[in-house]
């Protein structure tokens, strides 16, 4: 058996009329903001072919950064040299999307060198044509220094209430310089501790297959995961597909409203919740094709998949549950009538549908979502949609029967705006159906992220917005403020609900010297605000949040993981507990 949840405690459902159109008009309107005219130049080469493949590999440290250091740091500099097996040619080799005599497009070299961008253990990547021959052939040269492949995480945030997760974990993600990852973690999060593997080889056979296993023990139940996929190595590839089985077993935080049953104060900034326990198992199979031209205009995929799931949660297990205001109360209700918990419960089938789309415009940049790697930047809209029937028609026994429809989409789309990069993002879920099953959330996420001054230590500006909107969401689901979301003078999940809006000013200012020669470091001062809340709360936007802090950033520069690590002393401006030390790798903001 397996379960979930994703909802928030309903009293009533007599707010369900409308909200059809409602969700349909803001979707409509969301993927306006992506769909554009798209345009690109086709180059034609006459008849020139690839001749003469050249791969050049470079250590680490190259000889002359070795050399040009003394005591400690060349010790240093040359002890990773030797530890690190570099990547073996092959694995390069066979990254290439062209071979010696075939056609040259100068597009499948750009688009060689962001796949070897992506595999993450690589760095200074060059894919060069070098010269042409007087038979029309085309040599190309492709020079790759490795990074320190061995990662080490060590994360510790602690909130203002004072409670803490952590977590170390150690992993190679070019194993023997074979592309295949190993790792093992430890750690503990809001709710239980843990230890987790996993493993990762790529292309296991000559279709490309990739294998991935996932297994971790908590203190509250396990996580078991294999995948077995084919992805698209280009954009010219015909096709992808993907498998996946699972199983879940762990304490899950159920948020409820204050306004509803179990709450007693509308009005309260807190988040409600109750530890519960869940079970969730499932299988998805999906594949999609490629419909449009190999080597010119927008990319159109087209496919079709199925996921079955499974969950449940027992609360019959103990008459009552302990709240996160510390009182005991009976939440049978949750499991009875129309309430979201009770919509999902048992297996749910969803057939669907997929449509998947993406241009053929990159830019590069720098100090961007990274800091200081080169990053390849989608300049096209691109989205993914996936929409079919789950209801009994097909075999689900969730729900409260009748017909229902549900679709998952993203959409995403970058522009030059000015001395930066402004990304505009949309996701969500959405389901049809009678108002019982009716539900969905949707995020919009905006950011202006912008550079100037030099160009390896420059000023470095962020303005990053998020607002979600759900309705009918099972408590598991809910959108989250807090440490982990935007405010780090907030509990990890501080506030909760179905509305959400959040937003982050940032300057900073990169260094122009790297620490040990693996960092790159850089200062910070932001400004942070952000409310959530539940629709029937006595709450609004007027309740939101506000902080002022500054800190510490570290990039990897010789590393695999090249996520910012941030480290932070916020002050809340509204009264409550500060400063907060935070030290974590977060995303976008």
């Amino acid at each position: 058996m397996c379960f979930r949840k994703e909802g928030r405690l309903l009293t009533s459902v007599d707010c369900q009329n409308g909200r059809s159109s409602e969700i349909l008009t803001w979707l409509v309107m969301t993927l306006l903001l992506f769909v554009g005219f798209d345009s690109w130049a086709t180059n034609s080469n006459g008849d020139l072919v690839v001749g003469k493949v050249e791969i050049v590999r470079g250590s680490i440290f190259s000889e002359a950064e070795t050399d040009s250091t003394e005591g400690t740091l060349s010790i240093l500099r040359k002890s990773m040299n030797s530890l690190h097996i570099n990547t073996r040619e092959h694995v390069l080799s066979r990254e290439l999307l062209f071979k010696e005599g075939q056609s040259y497009n100068p597009e499948l070299l750009e688009e060689t060198e962001r796949n070897l961008r992506e595999l993450g253990f690589l760095n200074n990547i060059r894919v060069t044509a070098v010269d042409t021959t007087e038979n029309g052939e085309v040599n190309i040269r492709v020079e790759a220094r490795d990074s320190w492949s061995l990662k080490t995480s060590l994360n510790w945030t602690r909130s203002a209430s004072g409670e803490t997760r952590w977590g170390f974990s150690l992993s190679e993600v070019n194993f023997l310089g074979q592309g295949v990852t190993l790792g093992a973690g430890v750690g503990a999060d809001e709710n239980a501790s843990y230890y987790n593997i996993w493993f990762r080889k790529r292309r296991l056979t000559k279709a490309g297959l990739v294998l991935g296993l996932d297994y971790a023990k908590r203190e509250d139940g396990h996580y078991r995961n294999i995948f077995v996929s084919r992805p698209f190595y280009s954009l010219g590839d015909k096709w992808s597909v993907e498998t996946r089985a699972y199983e879940s077993l762990s304490d899950v935080r159920y948020y409820l409203s204050n306004a509803g049953p179990a709450g007693i104060d509308p009005q309260s900034g807190s988040s409600l919740y109750a530890r519960l326990p869940r079970l969730e198992t499932g299988i998805h199979l999906g594949t999609l094709l490629r419909l449009s031209k190999a080597e010119e205009g927008r990319i159109w995929r087209l496919g079709a998949g199925l996921g079955i799931s499974d969950l449940q949660h027992d609360l019959d297990v103990q008459p009552s549950w302990l709240l996160s205001d510390g009182r005991y109360v009976d939440l049978s209700f949750l499991n009875e009538g129309e309430q979201p918990m009770a919509r999902h419960q048992g297996v749910t089938v969803f057939p669907y549908i997929w449509i998947n789309s993406k241009g053929r415009s990159w830019n590069k940049a720098r100090f961007i979502l990274q800091y200081g790697p080169i990053e390849d930047i989608p300049m096209n809209w691109s989205f993914d949609l996936k929409a079919g029937p789950n209801g009994p028609a097909v075999g689900s026994t969730s729900g409260f029967g009748g017909s229902t429809w549900k679709s998952e989409f993203v959409a995403t789309k970058w522009w030059q705006l000015g001395p930066g990069m402004f990304k505009l993002q949309s996701w969500g879920k959405i389901q049809t159906g009678s108002s019982e099953n009716s539900f969905h959330q949707v995020n919009v996420q905006s950011g202006w992220l912008a550079t100037h001054g030099a160009e390896h230590s420059p000023w470095i500006t962020r303005l990053t917005a998020e607002a979600g909107h759900g309705n009918n969401l099972i408590g598991d689901n809910a959108l989250l403020l807090g440490l982990n979301n935007s405010l780090r003078t907030l509990d990890f999940d501080g506030m909760a609900g179905d509305r959400l809006l959040r937003w982050n000013v940032e300057q900073g200012k990169a260094m122009p010297w790297e620490v040990l020669g693996l960092f790159q470091m850089g200062l910070a001062a932001f400004y942070s605000g952000g409310v959530a809340y539940w629709d029937d709360e006595d709450r609004s936007l007027a309740d939101s949040r506000h902080e002022v802090g500054f800190g510490i950033r570290l990039g990897p520069t010789r590393a695999a993981n090249a996520l910012i690590s941030k480290l932070d002393l916020t002050w809340d401006l509204d009264g409550f507990k500060g400063p907060v030390f935070t030290a974590a790798s977060r995303g976008f903001f």
